[in-house]
């Protein structure tokens, strides 16, 4: 009967919060005031969780002091029905719609995939068909516990060499799309600035973090080689998915749910992208999937104590320099299931309370006061000035970069990011509930719990990522996470299936009619993402083809090699790519092209150090436009001053060589 209760306390929660996060965004009045005071996607979004958890604490006391009952209506075959009804049909017409919407969505290339290319009835009649037979084998097959373990290790293997594979494009013209050598410039470019020795100041910064600093020791190893630096991230990728298949592998007992959730987990890579966005893999995904597999291990083998969160805000350390915004989050979240594990498990008192909120309190401050010091240090080496807190976690900081420049109004139809809000919002609520105060005496909370309450605290916290600018590709930033908890829900949730029978579902209690209703649904989406990485994997690999025609670039560098003296000024979109290749020195360090609305004193100090008597200049061709706009005096002095002299091309890109007139 309790466990009714907390499943409509959970239930009411959720529907708290979604009225709130809609209403706020779409009733006139209230959303231009919260639009006054800052990005109103974020805000609501961070509104909404608070009372969501408000709600659910509020509603699990109220549970505890309510008398046990001998009847529910909750147990009522017509209320049991009706919940298993709503949960199925519900969420298949939600995932319907999403996907017909798909299209619709900024920075989605769904049109290109297999289920929109083809009639949506006709892709929604063979999915269900193949639901049905998966379910049905999922059923009627077993398998000894220890027979084709080793088959899981070979998928894993094979999943983490495509991936590798798949990323290592060092061809970034091989498409002839802007957008790929614009967003590799943007991520390269800081790191060939502190490669040759450059500090981080207001004007030669990066948006995406202080990563620079960890690339310092390979770059150096590998000569500042762009193609070798590829590869390397290559390898970053690889390896963030190898943590998420190792702790699936740890969490999920089910081996088909393993395979599955593997496959699932490889999808934005094999069967999504096609282009170049480091920002996001692996930059945004290497360090959760650290810390994922570090948590697991952890509490899989109950070490749970002061020196393994240590080791984790060391890690989450690491994190604030590689992602300012990530590393936090995590650091955040790590102190969060501490206290999680606090509120469940032995005495609890205000002392104990005090000391633990100290600790680890500490140990979020730490983890960026470190970061900051290292960072500072480095400047200090170079002799430089140290950051202000505004520089060192530029962009957060400007409100005109996270109201203004990326902006966009969240898409109000059903969308896959409220889907993956309300998954982490359940596991909350799991961590919640086995609270000392809220369980049943006597009752233990399974250390997957905590996991689980870790990563969705971590995935809502950097889905604001996501909420700062709704692209539908930085929804990636919490896929992990998501294949993790719906692996998780489906096992638990299908035991009707595997084990019950169907038509003895009236005998079943309300939870569990939710439970398996949910696990349903999350097999369901676990199994579309899976379909799609091998319907789509063929397509990708084609997309990405020439990313690795390597010949064709070695061509177009050594012809650069021959037309354009060494180490000649420059500066510009792919200029360091270009030079790195070549081992040269532009004698330019600037903001990335890319980004340099953030810092366009950077644009000025570029046009300064050409008017100290810069001969020859190597730039590209949609640079120039980024000059003028930033500073339109200067583009004005560089094309009276200088004079083309050359053009060199690759697929689309033109690069330019200036003389002095």
């Amino acid at each position: 009967m309790k466990k009714n209760r907390e499943v409509i306390c959970g239930a009411a929660a959720l529907l708290a919060a979604a009225s709130f996060f809609v209403g706020c965004l779409q009733i006139p009045i209230i959303s231009k005031k919260i639009s006054s005071l800052g990005n109103i996607n974020i805000l609501v979004y961070g509104m909404s969780l608070i009372l969501f958890c408000a709600f659910c604490i509020i509603g699990l006391v109220v549970v505890r002091r309510m008398k046990p009952s001998s009847h529910s209506i909750l147990e009522s075959v017509w209320v049991k029905g009706g919940m298993l009804v709503l949960l199925l049909v519900g969420q298949a017409v939600f995932f319907i719609v999403g996907v017909s919407q798909e299209t619709q969505q900024v920075g989605s290339v769904a049109g290109r995939y297999g289920w929109h290319t083809q009639p949506l009835w006709l892709m929604a009649a063979l999915f269900f068909v193949e639901l049905a037979a998966f379910f049905w084998m999922y059923r009627k097959i077993t398998v000894e516990e220890k027979c084709g373990e080793w088959l899981l290790y070979v998928l894993y293997a094979v999943l983490t060499i495509l991936v590798f594979y798949s990323m290592d494009t060092p061809n970034i013209f091989g498409r002839g799309e802007w957008g790929d050598s614009y967003h590799a410039h943007a991520y390269f470019n800081s790191i060939y600035n502190v490669h040759w020795g450059m500090p981080y100041t207001a004007e030669l910064t990066s948006i995406y973090g202080h990563y620079a600093l960890l690339w310092k020791l390979p770059m150096k190893l590998i000569g500042g080689d762009f193609r070798m630096f590829v590869l390397l991230m290559a390898a970053l990728g690889a390896i963030s998915h190898l943590c998420a298949f190792l702790t699936i592998h740890q969490v999920i007992k089910s081996r088909v749910f393993r395979g599955v959730a593997a496959i699932a987990c490889a999808f934005p890579i094999l069967g999504m992208r096609g282009g170049y966005y480091w920002q996001l893999w692996p930059h945004r995904m290497i360090f959760p999937a650290i810390m994922m597999l570090y948590a697991v291990t952890v509490l899989r083998k109950k070490k749970f104590g002061w020196k393994t969160a240590l080791s984790g805000y060391l890690i989450c350390m690491l994190g604030v320099i590689w992602n300012t915004e990530t590393g936090m989050i995590l650091a955040a979240a790590w102190a969060a299931v501490h206290i999680c594990y606090l509120f469940s498990e032995g005495a609890c008192n205000w002392k104990r309370i005090g000391k633990y909120g100290i600790f680890h309190l500490a140990g979020v401050a730490g983890s960026f006061a470190g970061a900051y010091g290292l960072v500072n240090l480095y400047n200090i080496l170079k002799h430089s000035p140290v950051n202000t807190l505004k520089e060192f976690m530029v962009p957060l900081m400007s409100d005109a970069y996270m109201t203004d420049v990326l902006h966009l109004d969240l898409p109000m139809y059903p969308s896959a990011y409220m889907a993956e809000v309300t998954l982490f919002l359940i596991g909350v609520f799991l961590g919640i509930a086995g609270w000392r105060w809220f369980r049943e005496k006597g009752t233990e909370v399974p250390w997957k719990k905590y996991l689980l309450f870790f990563v969705c605290i971590s995935a809502l916290g950097r889905l604001v990522y996501y909420m700062n600018r709704p692209a539908y590709h930085n929804l990636d930033c919490c896929h992990f996470s998501a294949v993790l908890l719906l692996a998780y829900l489906c096992e638990q949730g299908l035991w009707m299936i595997r084990k019950g029978n169907w038509k003895q579902w009236r005998t079943y209690s309300f939870e569990r009619i939710v439970k398996s209703s949910i696990g349903l649904v999350g097999g369901a989406a676990l199994i579309a993402m899976a379909t799609g990485t091998v319907l789509q994997f063929s397509q990708n690999s084609e997309i990405k083809e020439n990313f690795h025609n390597q010949e064709e670039l070695d061509q177009f560098l050594q012809t650069v090699e021959q037309q354009v003296p060494a180490n000649t000024f420059a500066f510009g979109l792919n200029v360091t790519e270009v030079y790195s290749m070549l081992h040269w020195n532009t004698q330019c360090f600037t903001m990335d092209f890319s980004d340099m609305f953030v810092a366009q004193d950077s644009a000025k100090q570029l046009v300064e150090q050409m008017q100290q008597g810069v001969e020859q200049v190597f730039t590209s061709s949609a640079s120039l436009p980024i000059l003028e706009q930033f500073h339109p005096e200067g583009y004005q002095w560089f094309m009276e001053t200088y004079t083309l002299d050359k053009s060199l091309s690759i697929q689309g890109t033109e690069f330019q060589f200036y003389v002095r007139k």
